[in-house]
């Protein structure tokens, strides 16, 4: 009898785990297809951390943007006042928002 209800409960974890394992990669997947369609958006600072990534100061708030393929920081320098346009939500750092374009402003 104890044999009998071990290999049901080992069936069972085995069973549960697989689930729980496919469920994540079809969340995962769905959410890269959400960030290919997501809307352009623009907001307007100041360059204060230009590396990596960006950080961009918007009044009082600080703003982490990755970057897109196509954008080119060669000409960006600390200081620089910008329009980013960027795709994702502001203020999220998992994934943060991916700048698509700056546009220094004269």
């Amino acid at each position: 009898m104890k044999k009998n209800l071990m290999l049901v409960l080992t069936v069972f974890c085995l069973v549960a785990a697989l689930t729980a394992c496919g469920q994540k990669g079809e969340d995962k997947k769905e959410g890269t297809d959400d960030s290919k369609t997501a809307e352009e958006q623009t907001i307007s600072g100041t360059v204060n951390r230009l590396g990596d990534y960006l950080v961009l100061l918007d009044g009082d708030e600080y703003r982490v943007f990755d970057f897109g393929d196509s954008v080119d920081t060669s000409s960006l320098e600390e200081g620089d006042r910008v329009t980013v346009t960027y795709t994702g939500t502001l203020g999220s750092e998992d994934p943060a928002p991916v700048a698509t374009a700056i546009q220094k402003e004269e």
